[in-house]
């Protein structure tokens, strides 16, 4: 029990580090951060507690993971159709009604008692993370001051960082302590409590977008969005068909407990929020240049979690290299889709998160089938096989992109 205690305590250290830079943002970028860090500790945490809800149901964990794909596919359906809404409604209306879903999700997660009812669970807590994460990048990119858009973008997704540092590994050692129904509890108070939060913002944006220029065939007509959602697709669909079973496996060939997986987790985290120190040269150089370099080396580090894939210190190291390249992939994507959506960036953003997290189901459902079928290692190969193409894409397609030579100003 100590020794757990002792491997967290050095989280708090990590969050100084990460949160230093973010320490003077105004009310609202804090909130949308939360925001972010929210939807993020829901959908990375069932990784390293795979195991332990899998024995709680007498299931494998296969099934378990089908609760993930659940949250993917409501996420993904949810953000097609409601990611709109901060455009229509404004920033307050859009985040409340994704924070009332997600505290309803959890609540319904924490008293389930086989995994078809996590996944119903799981599937509500989408329908916010829907409206969530569309509706917190929209607002990053419209309230940041031209030519910083990559920092304000960057801060926001601290969010990410703070679910990965804290969020994942917390409820990985309440796992241990608590029991995995406790995490769910607790990420469910915390959104309730940001909703409450998000009441002091003001009353306004929304309204001024017309239903007609929303639809879905003239958002794919806009210039390079169909290859930037390519590249979203193989991105995702390899993150979370890795990261689904990394967990298992580290715990399975390693002997585990849930709080040292989630040490991995750790790791990618901190590599994530490192990452944001170098935000200011996507603006300087450019997305378009930076981006199918970036691509390129995530498929070389996903080779090397193949050769780390029996080794703890091994994959800690692969693992800040994967948040750090990763935090560079996440910017570099949001940005041009935010640029190339104008005043129709929260509908094109929700469209993202739509393929975003079908991404995540299929990550959970056609890599799971391998995972069982073959090994870990086996999906490594196929994440990298996904970047490659990635970065094909953005290499030969996305050197068309109006403007995109320069700093990313939506």
């Amino acid at each position: 029990m100590s020794l757990c205690f002792e491997r967290h305590k050095e989280i708090y250290k990590l969050d100084e580090i990460i949160f230093s830079g973010v320490c003077s943002m105004p009310l609202q970028v804090w909130l949308l951060l939360i925001c972010v860090a929210t939807v993020g500790s829901n959908s990375l945490v069932l990784s390293p507690i795979l195991s332990d809800v899998a024995h709680a149901f007498g299931s494998s964990a296969a099934e378990v993971a089908r609760a993930a794909a659940a949250y993917g596919g409501a996420t993904a359906l949810s953000a097609l159709v409601f990611g709109r809404l901060t455009d229509v409604l404004g920033g307050r209306k859009a985040l409340t009604i994704g924070l009332a879903a997600l505290t309803a999700g959890m609540a319904l997660c924490a008293v389930s008692w086989r995994w078809e009812i996590l996944a119903l669970g799981q599937g509500l807590a989408g329908l916010g993370g829907g409206i969530l994460l569309p509706g917190a990048y929209a607002m990053a990119a419209k309230v940041a001051p031209e030519g910083e858009e990559a920092r304000v973008m960057g801060r926001v997704l601290t969010g990410w960082s703070v679910s990965l540092v804290a969020g994942v590994p917390t409820s990985a050692l309440i796992t241990d302590l608590l029991g995995w129904q406790s995490v769910f509890i607790l990420l469910g108070a915390i959104a309730f409590l940001v909703l409450l939060c998000c009441q002091t913002l003001p009353r306004n944006g929304g309204g001024a977008v017309q239903e007609r220029g929303l639809a879905l065939f003239s958002l794919m007509r806009l210039p390079m969005v169909l290859p930037l959602l390519f590249i979203c697709l193989a991105f995702m669909s390899s993150f979370y068909g890795v990261y689904a079973f990394l967990g298992d496996h580290m715990r399975v060939t390693l002997g585990l407990s849930a709080s040292q997986a989630g040490l991995i987790v750790l790791v990618y985290g901190v590599g994530f929020g490192v990452a944001g120190v170098g935000d200011r040269l996507i603006d300087r150089y450019g997305a378009r240049r930076l981006f199918p370099v970036i691509l390129a080396v995530l498929s070389l580090v996903y080779i090397g979690m193949l050769l780390a894939m029996t080794s703890l210190v091994a994959m800690l190291l692969v693992s800040f290299l994967w948040g750090f390249v990763n935090h560079f992939c996440v910017n570099i994507l949001i940005l041009l889709l935010s640029r190339a959506g104008g005043n129709r960036r929260a509908a094109l953003l929700g469209v993202n998160s739509a393929v975003t997290y079908l991404g995540a189901m299929i990550g959970a459902t056609l890599f799971g089938e391998v995972y069982t079928a073959y090994s870990f290692g086996a999906l490594a190969v196929m994440a990298s096989v996904f970047l490659v193409a990635a970065a094909f894409v953005a290499a030969f397609v996305g050197l068309r992109i109006p403007g995109a030579n320069s700093s990313v100003r939506p």
